[in-house]
Protein backbone atom coordinates (compact mmCIF):
# COMPACT_ATOMS: atom_id res chain seq x y z
CA UNK A 1 0.00 0.00 0.00
CA UNK A 2 1.29 3.45 -0.84
CA UNK A 3 1.63 6.39 1.52
CA UNK A 4 0.36 9.87 0.81
CA UNK A 5 1.40 13.16 2.33
CA UNK A 6 0.03 16.65 2.24
CA UNK A 7 2.91 19.09 2.65
CA UNK A 8 2.48 22.82 3.17
CA UNK A 9 5.56 24.87 2.27
CA UNK A 10 5.94 28.68 2.28
CA UNK A 11 6.04 30.17 -1.22
CA UNK A 12 9.18 32.06 -0.10
CA UNK A 13 11.73 29.21 0.12
CA UNK A 14 13.72 31.01 2.84
CA UNK A 15 10.78 31.74 5.16
CA UNK A 16 10.57 29.89 8.48
CA UNK A 17 7.70 30.81 10.83
CA UNK A 18 8.44 31.18 14.53
CA UNK A 19 7.95 28.15 16.77
CA UNK A 20 4.64 29.38 18.22
CA UNK A 21 3.13 29.74 14.74
CA UNK A 22 4.49 26.31 13.79
CA UNK A 23 2.86 24.70 16.83
CA UNK A 24 -0.49 26.46 16.25
CA UNK A 25 -0.55 25.48 12.55
CA UNK A 26 0.36 21.87 13.36
CA UNK A 27 -2.50 21.76 15.85
CA UNK A 28 -4.91 23.17 13.24
CA UNK A 29 -3.75 20.64 10.64
CA UNK A 30 -4.40 17.87 13.18
CA UNK A 31 -7.98 19.18 13.56
CA UNK A 32 -8.42 19.26 9.76
CA UNK A 33 -6.96 15.79 9.12
CA UNK A 34 -8.16 13.97 12.24
CA UNK A 35 -7.56 10.51 10.73
CA UNK A 36 -3.96 11.18 9.67
CA UNK A 37 -1.32 8.71 10.83
CA UNK A 38 1.22 11.36 11.80
CA UNK A 39 2.09 15.05 11.63
CA UNK A 40 5.55 16.47 11.21
CA UNK A 41 7.26 19.84 11.13
CA UNK A 42 10.29 19.82 8.84
CA UNK A 43 12.97 22.43 9.51
CA UNK A 44 16.24 22.78 7.63
CA UNK A 45 19.18 25.18 7.78
CA UNK A 46 19.37 25.08 4.00
CA UNK A 47 16.80 25.09 1.20
CA UNK A 48 15.51 21.60 0.39
CA UNK A 49 13.36 20.22 -2.45
CA UNK A 50 9.87 19.00 -1.55
CA UNK A 51 8.65 16.68 -4.29
CA UNK A 52 5.31 15.11 -5.14
CA UNK A 53 6.76 11.59 -5.40
CA UNK A 54 4.98 9.36 -7.93
CA UNK A 55 2.61 12.20 -8.81
CA UNK A 56 5.44 13.89 -10.75
CA UNK A 57 4.48 14.48 -14.37
CA UNK A 58 6.26 17.34 -16.16
CA UNK A 59 8.05 20.67 -15.74
CA UNK A 60 7.17 23.77 -17.76
CA UNK A 61 8.81 27.12 -18.45
CA UNK A 62 7.06 29.91 -16.50
CA UNK A 63 7.71 32.38 -19.33
CA UNK A 64 6.61 30.62 -22.52
CA UNK A 65 4.81 27.54 -21.15
CA UNK A 66 6.89 25.02 -23.09
CA UNK A 67 7.71 21.69 -21.48
CA UNK A 68 11.24 21.57 -20.06
CA UNK A 69 13.19 18.41 -20.99
CA UNK A 70 13.69 16.17 -17.95
CA UNK A 71 17.42 15.89 -18.68
CA UNK A 72 17.85 19.69 -18.55
CA UNK A 73 15.90 19.89 -15.28
CA UNK A 74 17.89 17.06 -13.64
CA UNK A 75 21.19 18.65 -14.70
CA UNK A 76 20.14 22.01 -13.20
CA UNK A 77 18.97 20.30 -9.98
CA UNK A 78 22.38 18.63 -9.63
CA UNK A 79 24.23 21.84 -10.52
CA UNK A 80 22.21 23.97 -8.09
CA UNK A 81 22.61 21.74 -5.03
CA UNK A 82 25.55 22.63 -2.79
CA UNK A 83 24.68 21.71 0.84
CA UNK A 84 21.17 22.85 -0.02
CA UNK A 85 19.67 24.46 -3.08
CA UNK A 86 21.01 27.87 -4.11
CA UNK A 87 18.12 28.71 -6.46
CA UNK A 88 20.38 30.37 -8.99
CA UNK A 89 19.09 31.78 -12.27
CA UNK A 90 19.11 29.48 -15.31
CA UNK A 91 18.10 29.97 -18.91
CA UNK A 92 15.75 27.17 -19.99
CA UNK A 93 16.34 25.74 -23.46
CA UNK A 94 13.04 27.06 -24.85
CA UNK A 95 12.84 30.86 -24.63
CA UNK A 96 16.04 31.62 -22.68
CA UNK A 97 14.22 33.83 -20.14
CA UNK A 98 16.18 33.32 -16.92
CA UNK A 99 14.34 31.70 -14.01
CA UNK A 100 15.03 29.74 -10.84
CA UNK A 101 14.14 26.11 -10.23
CA UNK A 102 11.55 27.38 -7.72
CA UNK A 103 9.75 29.40 -10.40
CA UNK A 104 9.40 26.56 -12.90
CA UNK A 105 5.85 25.26 -13.24
CA UNK A 106 5.59 21.72 -11.89
CA UNK A 107 2.82 19.26 -12.75
CA UNK A 108 2.03 18.25 -9.88
CA UNK A 109 3.15 21.00 -7.51
CA UNK A 110 6.68 20.76 -6.09
CA UNK A 111 8.78 23.46 -4.47
CA UNK A 112 11.77 24.44 -2.39
CA UNK A 113 11.93 25.56 1.20
CA UNK A 114 13.39 25.39 4.69
CA UNK A 115 10.08 24.66 6.45
CA UNK A 116 7.22 22.24 5.82
CA UNK A 117 4.15 21.18 7.71
CA UNK A 118 3.30 17.58 6.83
CA UNK A 119 0.37 15.22 7.39
CA UNK A 120 1.05 11.55 6.55
CA UNK A 121 -1.89 9.60 5.14
CA UNK A 122 -4.28 12.44 6.01
CA UNK A 123 -7.37 10.77 4.51
CA UNK A 124 -8.94 14.08 3.48
CA UNK A 125 -8.35 14.12 -0.28
CA UNK A 126 -7.33 17.64 -1.25
CA UNK A 127 -7.06 20.48 1.22
CA UNK A 128 -9.99 22.84 0.71
CA UNK A 129 -9.42 26.56 0.15
CA UNK A 130 -10.85 27.57 3.52
CA UNK A 131 -8.39 25.37 5.41
CA UNK A 132 -5.55 26.41 3.11
CA UNK A 133 -6.26 30.07 3.89
CA UNK A 134 -6.56 29.37 7.65
CA UNK A 135 -3.13 27.72 7.68
CA UNK A 136 -1.63 30.62 5.70
CA UNK A 137 -3.05 33.05 8.25
CA UNK A 138 -1.71 31.03 11.19
CA UNK A 139 1.77 30.77 9.67
CA UNK A 140 1.82 34.33 8.32
CA UNK A 141 2.77 33.39 4.77
CA UNK A 142 1.42 32.11 1.45
CA UNK A 143 1.67 28.32 1.21
CA UNK A 144 2.21 25.88 -1.63
CA UNK A 145 0.36 22.60 -1.11
CA UNK A 146 2.11 19.47 -2.32
CA UNK A 147 0.36 16.12 -2.62
CA UNK A 148 3.03 13.47 -2.38
CA UNK A 149 2.42 9.85 -3.36
CA UNK A 150 5.04 7.34 -2.25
Amino acid sequence: MSDTRIMLIPSDPYFVPDSEKQFTARKKLAEIAQDAEAFEIVLSESVQFFDCGSNFEKVFCPSCGMEIPATWWIERMNEDYKNGFQLNLYQPPCCKVATTLQNLVYDWAQCFGRFALVARNPNIGTLDETHHHELETLLGTKLIVIYQLL
